[in-house]
């Protein structure tokens, strides 16, 4: 089997144009689930009643869902049942101006809240309690100890499985190929649909996403050895 470098060449150029549209589909997703994947792990972290069982409950079930059916799911909830939602609220934007990008950006951050909250609570439970007590020790109020104590301690702590979870978001934004946005796979296969070359298009959207993977990589591992050095000379 022979490649077409020229079909190759085409397809690569046109998914570059597509990665900001990737990009928007990881960080959303990322900055939110590590927002709120954070605060739900502080939740269960400190046991509070009802809620921390609750969330331990939809944690473990949702992680069970595959991201291409979660979203599928969250696409037929919306074409079956906005025109309703439209008539209830009056709203006036109708189905078609909405971009469904939203859809598939909703979808991400949900499966990286519960995986960021997973993360996040394993790393509270590998930091020693003798800081918390420390910290109450002289006085510091709860937000006081958790943003200038805690927060900075489980970062570095989280980093290594942070980097899996983020590698794991760039790959799986591809999925949103199901619903009809618009990425990197997308905009690789475009020529494809005149060419019918869609061995070199899937090669050029790999290649792309193996590039964005390693560099995110090299960066994410590069602030990890500086954050174990920061941490040994806390230590």
């Amino acid at each position: 089997m022979e490649i077409d470098f020229a079909c190759f060449i085409d397809s690569f150029k046109n998914g570059i144009i597509y990665i900001p549209n990737t990009l928007g589909l990881v960080l959303i997703p990322l900055a939110s689930g590590l927002i709120i994947g954070t605060f739900l792990a502080y939740i269960r972290f400190k046991k509070v009643k009802i809620a921390s069982q609750i969330i331990a409950g939809f944690v473990t079930i949702y992680r069970g869902v595959p991201v291409v059916v979660a979203l599928l799911i969250y696409n037929m909830i919306f074409l079956l049942f906005y025109g309703s939602w439209q008539k209830f609220f009056h709203w006036k934007t109708s189905i078609q101006d909405i971009n469904i990008l939203w859809i598939a950006v909703f979808a991400l951050s949900m499966g990286q809240i519960c995986g960021m909250e997973e993360v996040m609570r394993t790393s509270l439970l590998s930091i020693d309690k003798g800081q918390w007590e420390a910290g109450k020790s002289i006085g510091m109020k709860e937000h006081q100890l958790v943003f200038h104590v805690i927060i900075p301690q489980l970062i570095p702590a989280a980093l290594p499985h942070l980097t899996n979870l983020i590698l794991g978001c760039i790959k799986n934004s591809s999925v949103v190929v199901a619903i009809g946005v618009v990425d990197i796979m997308v905009g690789c296969t475009k020529p494809a649909e005149t060419t019918y070359m869609f061995f070199e298009a899937y090669l050029a959207a790999a290649v792309i996403y193996w590039v964005i993977n390693i560099f995110v990589e090299f960066a994410l591992r590069r602030y990890e050895n500086y954050s174990k050095k920061f941490r040994k000379e806390i230590a």
